[in-house]
């Protein structure tokens, strides 16, 4: 609606007009002032700043704007000279003559002016301005008639009507005000690829037409409006329109305009001159005619869930209602609407399209590939045939607010709740009962992974043993009965007199009731729908379950091995209780059940076990429930007899912690809707649960061993009444306990001591109470007393209740201290039971050596140390006995072993051989030992020599070092020559390196420790620095490591070896490896070379290694360039020889590998050098070329992306790969076409990620 000189006059009438005016002259200048430099009219609260109320700079002249610098003043008032002479007289004495003449001076009154002309006169006259200029109401509405927006939004200021053209903000206004609340611009603007700066540059490059695609048309639209008014982009949305309707007519306009079309496809609109004006055209996705579109990505989980936080919605409402409607903006609109119109979707008003939606809605998913059976499933749901099943399939997809989305092979109903709603007036009674009868027969069908061994269930799919229908079409069909348990009265079941919750209830039951173990294994994935579907049945079949002996449930409780990782098979089961557990009425069963399967021991290292799981829903800090934490104290006291040691597990872990705890929130409902909100904790809360468990726990008395060794870890966090009372069961228990038990227990509590002083705990009567429980668990018995020093090599001091602090003691005196107390302990045992029986003792501890650490020092006579290993020779051989031998012979070792043995000879220790034996295998593995060994004769050492471990250090003499290693080659153990001088490798020749690996390459001593490819490669390192070792020796010595050295396509120390260099310089070598690796592609060209089996095998990974690692270009220099000459005649030699052994293929293909690995590594701007492009350009090589996009994909490796991050990283290599190509077009034309091709192929495998990323995002986050 035109604005007119009445309308503008009476507004001036108003106090807004002040304030406002600034804003409208602001706005027709921008809209109608292509070539402005600066622009500056405060307005609303601002208009009352010092200065002029305008100024204007302008590269150019418009028919209102003067070219050049410009100050403006207005006014009101209703003597509009009056104002103006005021105005025009301060503005002519505050701005110095030198700036006036070059600037121009308007005034605008909103008023009818009938002496503007004589006062525009007067004024020129004085000649004070470069010239002087006045508006009034009558030029306003000439002015705002050039200016449809800046009309638009002064028609909606002043509230005049034009419902087909909206300013973006009253388009805004009507479409996200129909939600309660309204919808944020955030949760439309933020999508997962985030599309706005690119719609900001399009508008700016001023377009022509600029299609914009999204899932529905409507929110095409809002994505473009919400976009101009969260940037704030006032240079586009001051001149942006939103046409609503046919009717809409745009006028001319003398600067460039942005129409929005939000109209039906098909309607055209009134432009008038479209030279200056860039249509933006919303349309839903699928319009394939269209190009050069805009594609909207989907709104991504964090934005989704934030942008309803933002509009009041508490985070696990937001979180349910992006589940729900699968993060769409169109359905969210519908589902916080309170108008039924808005509410139905438009599509659900076309009663073919809501029957064509029905199969569909109760598929929820499904997969379109000949390895599963969805779509026949979907074709008995709707009773129709496949090429019915796909028109429909088609025709949903095509409209607007389609209510299913395809992303590649999977399609998605978009919102299962609201295709569910839309299509419940049409459902009849025999779809409700194919349904039932479809859906129980189908998730309960025995897995056929169940065939293969546990290992391979992670590959069933790729061994043909996956089920008869999708996991996507399972998930749905799980969503369908939550949706029917809980509104399928309204939807559907009121009408046709069918109890739908009850016949969900029926479906669970006939799942789980009486289930084997195939059929836990088969239905453990679709455990947490079945449990918000029918909780009642759910839990009752659970509690039946558990009342059996054996119950075959604990089939899965446990994991797998195979794959990345395996799998932990109870994970479901355990969520789905979580999940139950936050409602209050269920909360009772579900910890009884809980607690019921904590009788299944979990021997893995997966963290989600029935015990972490009945600690989460205790836990104070992190609640899982909302039952408040009274309610659940008094449940667990109540289920305390039934379940002693899972509650004891429980209330120890809600006693107070003296370090951070971590955990994570319980999985929460995804349909069924809490009553009550979750409490918020309370320090107070989680004091009042650490006393009540200190309590429980102590009521639990009398405790059996196991249950007393639990309590005793805890005891420093008992509440202070409740240690009393442990002391009294412990003195109580003690009493009929034997010494070995009470010593068991007596460490636990010298723990309990190192923890007091870590956490500064110096309360008196807390050291009363475990110095009482220390003294009722003290053993009588000396062995039982002293057995704890001797069971771990590390002993804090702290237990020794030394009394002194930690600052005052060093390690060293740390050590000392332990180590006397060892030989006090043992020496008192000795001393009052013999050395027999302190012999005895040191066989029973953990660590022999220890004892014997303590028995014999370096200082020890001769005599003493020949009467322990005596008495230890006298004692059947054992691991510990030959423990204990080992320390006493290293200890005399570095003191005077020859004197050792000469009176073991004196007393006739060593008088049979089996003794001797013994003895030498027991010899240190260090000069004095091997000359021991040496000493007793050539058979003996040879025994030594086949047992020993050597220690060789940097004191070593350097020609023991030589005789050592000598030795031990000479006795076949090359593996044990490395493990004992490879930190020292300058100790040894790299001639005597050689023969080490060279004995470990031919598989001596394979029962040996076969050292890391880190150490291998340092050796060779050393000896390829000697220079003593010629190349073709180090290739030799080099293959039999390559895998060690090699893996996934590249050196794992990040150097070049000796291979890859022969490979570089010797085509014949590389044809070599093809030979070893691959068969000709006719047997009858194989070479007449015999090699077994494993020989093959051998060779066959040799060769696949050293090729895949291989990096070095044929005639590569230092600098990064190759020589064209070298490289070409490399290639050429190369490839006349693969083709005489028939294995030209595969030398192309590895060859692109190869081709592949050296771009990588270099810069975008150096890809490949000319010498090299030049040669895949020529034609005889169009074959070798076509197999750089296999190197190009290979040569990438593994990668790494976060859960929804799609293809970004594909798209971005595909852009450089046509950047690539545009660079080589001219001149190396058909490698320019093959890196076209590579680009194709990563903007394809972009497609199939982003795909996958939106299926994950929207319906599984």
């Amino acid at each position: 609606m035109p604005i007119k000189e009445i309308t503008i006059t009476q507004w001036a009438e108003h106090h807004e007009c002040r304030d406002h005016l600034p804003i409208l002259i602001r706005r027709l200048i921008r809209e109608t002032t292509p070539s402005i430099l600066s622009l500056r009219f405060p307005g609303n609260e601002a208009v009352d700043l010092a200065g002029p109320d305008g100024q204007v700079e302008s590269e150019s002249s418009t028919a209102m704007v003067p070219q050049g610098r410009s100050i403006w003043e207005m006014g009101c008032n209703q003597n509009p000279s009056e104002k103006a002479d005021s105005d025009y007289i301060k503005r002519t004495a505050g701005i110095p003559e030198v700036e006036r003449k070059a600037a121009s001076f308007i005034f605008v009154t909103p008023r009818r002016w009938n002496k503007k002309e004589n006062w525009l006169e007067e004024r020129r006259r004085e000649k004070s301005w470069a010239n002087v200029h006045a508006y009034d109401a009558i030029d306003l509405e000439t002015w705002l008639e050039e200016a449809p927006v800046t009309s638009r939004w002064l028609g909606e200021l002043l509230g005049l009507a034009c419902p087909s053209l909206l300013t973006p903000q009253e388009w805004w206004n009507r479409w996200a005000t129909v939600t309660d609340p309204p919808l944020a611009t955030s949760l439309v603007t933020i999508r997962r690829h985030d599309e706005r700066q690119t719609l900001l540059e399009r508008l700016r490059k001023e377009e022509s037409v600029i299609p914009v695609m999204a899932d529905d048309r409507q929110e095409a639209a809002a994505f473009v409006v919400a976009t101009l008014l969260e940037s704030n982009a006032v240079d586009l949305s001051d001149r942006t329109l939103v046409a609503t309707s046919a009717s809409a007519r745009i006028t001319s306009n003398p600067t460039h305009l942005l129409i929005i079309a939000d109209v039906p496809a098909g309607v055209d609109l009134d432009f008038g001159d479209r030279r200056k004006i860039t249509v933006v055209r919303p349309y839903q996705k699928g319009r394939f005619e269209v190009d050069n579109a805009l594609h909207i990505s989907h709104v991504s989980t964090e934005a989704f869930r934030s942008g309803l936080e933002s509009m009041g919605f508490s985070q696990d409402e937001a979180a349910r209602n992006a589940l729900q409607t699968g993060h769409s903006v169109p359905v969210l609109r519908r589902l916080l609407s309170r108008d039924p119109e808005i509410r139905r979707p438009v599509w659900a008003r076309n009663r073919t399209s809501v029957k064509r939606l029905l199969p569909f809605a109760l598929a929820g998913a499904w997969v379109e590939e000949s390895s599963f059976d969805d779509s026949s499933i979907l074709e008995l749901l709707g009773e129709v045939d496949a090429e019915t099943l796909k028109r429909n399939r088609d025709d949903l997809l095509a409209l607007d607010d389609a209510p299913i989305a395809k992303y590649g092979r999977v399609t998605k109903v978009v919102s299962q709740l609201d295709a569910f709603f839309a299509v419940g007036p049409f459902i009849e009674r025999n779809d409700l009962e194919r349904f039932f009868q479809l859906v129980p027969e189908l998730l309960g069908e025995r897995d056929p992974a169940l065939d293969l061994p546990q290992e391979q269930w992670w590959m069933a799919q790729v061994l043909g043993k996956s089920p008869s229908c999708s996991k996507e079409l399972f998930s749905g069909f799980g969503d369908a009965l939550c949706i029917l348990a809980m509104h399928g009265g309204i939807i559907c079941g009121d009408r046709l007199g069918v109890n739908c919750a009850h016949r969900v209830g029926l479906v669970v039951r006939s799942l789980m009731h009486n289930a084997n173990e195939d059929r836990w294994l088969t239905i453990r994935r679709h455990l947490r729908a079945l449990a918000e579907a029918s909780p009642e049945e759910f839990l009752t079949c659970l509690e039946e379950e558990l009342l059996q002996p054996n119950p075959p449930i604990r089939a899965i409780m446990g994991t797998t091995n195979g794959g990345i990782s395996g799998e932990c098979l109870r994970t479901d089961l355990l969520w789905a209780l979580e999940m139950l557990a936050w409602h209050p009425e269920y909360f009772s069963r579900v910890a009884q059940i809980i607690f019921g399967l904590c009788r299944f021991e979990t021997k893995d290292n997966w963290t989600n076990t029935p015990k972490s799981t009945a600690q989460s829903l205790f836990r104070v800090w992190l609640p899982g429930t909302t039952l408040g934490i009274d309610a659940r104290m008094v449940v667990l006291r109540d289920l305390a007899e039934r379940f002693r040691k899972p509650i004891l597990d429980v209330c120890i872990s809600l006693l107070p912690q003296y370090m951070g705890q971590l955990a994570i929130k319980n999985l929460r409902p995804e349909w069924r809707t809490l009553k009550v909100e979750v409490p918020v904790p309370t320090h107070g809360d989680v004091m009042l649960a650490a006393t009540e468990a200190s309590r429980l726990i102590l009521d639990l008395c009398p405790f059996d061993k196991s249950e007393l060794k639990v309590v005793l870890k805890a005891a420093t966090r008992l509440h202070s009444n409740d240690l009393i009372r442990l002391v009294e069961e412990v003195q109580r228990w003690a009493v009929n306990a034997d010494d070995e038990e009470k010593a068991e227990l007596r460490r636990d509590v010298r723990l309990n001591v190192v923890e007091r002083v870590y956490n500064d705990k110096n309360d008196i009567n807390q050291a009363m109470a475990f110095s009482q429980i220390e003294s009722a668990l003290e053993p009588i018995e000396l062995t039982a007393r002293h057995r704890w020093l001797f069971d771990s090599h590390y002993i804090d001091w702290r237990v020794l209740n030394e009394g002194k602090d930690e600052d005052q003691i060093s390690f060293e005196e740390c050590a000392a201290h332990v180590q006397q107390r060892r030989q006090d302990a043992i020496a008192e045992i000795a001393h009052y039971q013999g050395k027999e029986q302190a012999l005895r003792f040191a066989l029973a501890v953990k660590f022999p050596g220890l004892v014997a650490q303590a028995l014999v020092q370096p200082d020890t006579d001769s005599s003493n140390i020949a009467e322990w290993i005596s008495l230890v020779l006298a004692e059947a051989p054992s691991t510990a006995a030959d423990a204990f031998l080992q320390q006493v012979l290293l200890t005399s070792a570095w003191n005077n072993l020859p004197a050792v043995v000469t009176v073991l000879n004196e007393r006739l220790v060593l008088d049979t051989l089996d003794k001797r034996y013994r003895f030498v295998k027991a010899l240190p593995g260090i000069p004095s030992g091997w000359q021991v060994a040496e000493a007793m004769g050539e058979e003996l050492a040879a025994i030594y020599w086949n047992t020993a471990s050597l220690s060789i250090w940097d004191d070593t003499p350097i020609d023991e070092v030589r005789f050592g290693i000598k030795k031990l080659l000479e006795a076949k153990r090359p593996r044990s020559a490395f493990l004992a001088v490879h930190a020292l490798p300058d100790r040894i020749s790299p001639d005597m390196w050689v023969h080490i690996l060279q004995g470990i390459a031919q598989g001596d001593e394979p029962e040996g420790q076969l050292p890391s490819a880190h150490s291998i490669d340092d050796i060779l390192q050393c000896v390829e620095k000697s220079r003593r070792i010629p190349e073709d020796q180090l290739v030799q010595l080099e293959f039999p490591f390559i895998s060690a050295l090699c893996s996934g396509g590249q050196t794992v120390f990040g150097r070049s070896l000796a291979v890859h260099r022969e490979l570089s310089r010797n085509p014949e070598s590389f044809v070599q490896l093809l030979t070893w690796l691959y068969q000709p592609k006719d047997r009858a060209n194989e070479l007449d070379v015999e090699y077994t089996a494993e020989q093959q095998r051998n060779l066959a990974n040799i060769a696949f290694h050293a090729l895949a690692s291989w990096g070095i270009l044929p005639g590569c220099q230092e600098d990064g360039n190759v020589d064209r000459e070298k490289f070409v005649t490399w290639m050429g030699q190369a490839l006349q020889r693969a083709t005489e052994v028939d294995r030209r293929g595969v030398a192309e293909s590895q060859l692109g590998r190869l081709l592949g690995r050296f771009a990588r590594h270099r810069t975008w701007d150096q890809w490949l050098p000319d010498s090299v492009l030049g040669f895949l350009d020529m034609p005889e090589n169009s074959d070798l070329l076509k197999q750089l996009d296999l190197g190009v994909h290979s040569a990438r490796g593994v990668t790494r992306r976060s859960p929804f991050d799609g293809g970004a990283q594909e798209r971005a290599l595909a852009g450089k790969y046509r950047d690539l190509a545009a660079k080589y077009g001219t001149i190396y034309p058909r490698v320019s076409a093959q890196l076209i091709v590579i680009a194709e192929s990563y903007e394809h495998d972009a497609r199939q990620h982003d795909e996958e990323a939106a299926i994950d995002e929207r319906w599984h986050p």
